[in-house]
């Protein structure tokens, strides 16, 4: 199982170093934390962190809600928010972002292992569901239009990115029973292309 990375974001140095040394405790990866929006930014493209620890306050123009709205419209990965403010108006702003915990300074370790903890299996159990949801969403619009299973096998495959020699290769079959296959596959959807296809199919 890979090791979790954790993302520091927190503009107040002590308390950085405070975090990384709990993560260490605990055995977590963690990034070098960015005390700014703009410093956080280019962690997260240069650090690839699979989870995010994010200060609300950041003494700054753009604060950590702001950077929550970045990193849900970016990454698929879980955030925790720390703060020493805990007021409604802030929680509501948080709430906007779909946060998997929120942490009120000062925490514990014990606190702080199972906010990772939990955030950590909610993403996995989301992404899960919405890869669950796609499949049957697909395997209802091939039903519906009446695919083989030979050609299910094919247009999934080209949803996956293979070309039609390698589709050929996978199947053991002739280039020329592909292409036949496909041109079928377009005369049950009333379409000319394989992008053409796949939208069709994937809006059913």
């Amino acid at each position: 199982m890979e090791r979790i990375k954790v993302g520091i974001v927190e503009d107040e140095m002590i308390i950085g170093d405070t975090i990384c040394l709990a993560l260490q405790t605990l055995n977590y990866e963690y990034c070098t934390p960015a005390r700014s929006y703009e410093k956080a930014v280019y962690m997260l493209e240069h650090e690839k962190p699979t989870i995010v620890l994010l200060d609300i306050n950041l003494n700054a123009e753009l604060d950590g809600i702001d950077l929550g709205h970045f990193i849900n419209a970016n990454y698929a990965i879980p955030i925790i928010y720390l703060t020493a403010n805990s007021d409604k108006a802030t929680i509501e702003r948080c709430k906007e972002t779909l946060p998997n915990a929120f942490l009120i300074k000062p925490f514990s370790n014990d606190e702080l292992y199972s906010a990772i903890e939990i955030a950590m299996f909610s993403q996995s159990i989301k992404s899960s569901s919405a890869i669950i949801s796609k499949d049957q969403a697909l395997s209802d619009a091939i039903k519906k239009h009446q695919l083989t299973s030979r050609e299910e096998e094919i247009i999934l495959l080209i949803f996956d990115g293979l070309r039609h020699k390698e589709i050929a290769d996978r199947l053991f079959l002739s280039l020329t029973t592909v292409k036949k296959h496909i041109y079928n596959i377009y005369q049950k959807l009333g379409v000319q292309s394989s992008i053409d296809a796949l939208n069709k199919l994937q809006n059913k």
